[in-house]
């Protein structure tokens, strides 16, 4: 297991500070779209939206591995 870091840049910036051990990037390439699909129900509930907020995944050191999009979480139709 290795340990990843989620840093949330959306309205406000947010550091995280202490990880989540998973299994490897894939599984925590999820966790961050979980986390943009909570975060975009709570912009929306507020009226507003931006689809280019992201979460950036780091790793030790805090060397980014994976940046998602807020756009990347979901699927628009309509």
């Amino acid at each position: 297991m290795a340990r990843f870091y989620f840093h949330i840049f959306n309205d406000e910036t947010t550091i995280d500070e202490e990880g989540q051990e998973l299994p490897d990037l894939a599984a925590a390439r999820e966790a961050a779209v979980e986390a943009a699909r909570e975060l975009v129900c709570e912009s929306v509930k507020k009226g507003h939206l931006n689809l280019d907020h992201r979460i950036e995944i780091t790793g030790e050191g805090n060397a980014r591995l994976m940046t998602v999009t807020f756009r990347e979480a979901f699927t628009l139709t309509g």
